[in-house]
């Protein structure tokens, strides 16, 4: 029972902490792009104003209205993409992998429990008919468990 607990134990801690990993990322990606708009927003307003009048001395008006929000879109996409780069999944990898272990730990461990159980049982049922024989059979899963405990 001491490995099952550990490893439920080891299961809930790393799962907490890829959790937390996600949601640290998933903050940060919100402040990044939440600043990128901000920044996106002040920027533009004084530069569209700057080069709008630049561009109209040597265009038309629309066609200088047209080159800013070109750049105004590139400038954002440009943002965004650097917002979606980040990844939480290198973060957690290693935290990932040692859930997997007490997982599998886990569940070779609960194998091994039902196989003793079924033991248990039969021999158990073959108390009826064979009462010496069965026994040996009845006392080999018993004792394994409490030999087990000792350690």
């Amino acid at each position: 029972m001491n490995r099952i607990s550990r490893n439920l134990i080891t299961i809930y801690r790393t799962e907490r902490l890829i959790t937390r990993r996600r949601i640290a990322v998933v903050q940060q990606q919100t402040a990044l792009m939440a600043l990128a708009g901000l920044a996106t927003l002040a920027g533009l307003i004084l530069l569209n104003a700057a080069l709008y009048f630049v561009l109209t001395t040597r265009v038309s008006p629309a066609v200088a209205a047209g080159v800013l929000a070109l750049v105004n879109l590139a400038l954002a996409g440009l943002l965004a993409s650097v917002a979606r780069r980040m990844s939480v999944e290198d973060a957690i990898a290693p935290a990932v992998e040692v859930r997997d272990m007490a997982i599998t730990d886990l569940e070779a461990e609960l194998e091994g429990m039902t196989l003793e159980a079924r033991q248990t049982v039969n021999a158990i049922k073959g108390l009826g008919s064979n009462p010496l024989g069965s026994i040996a059979t009845l006392l080999v899963p018993l004792l394994t468990a409490a030999l087990k405990k000792k350690d």
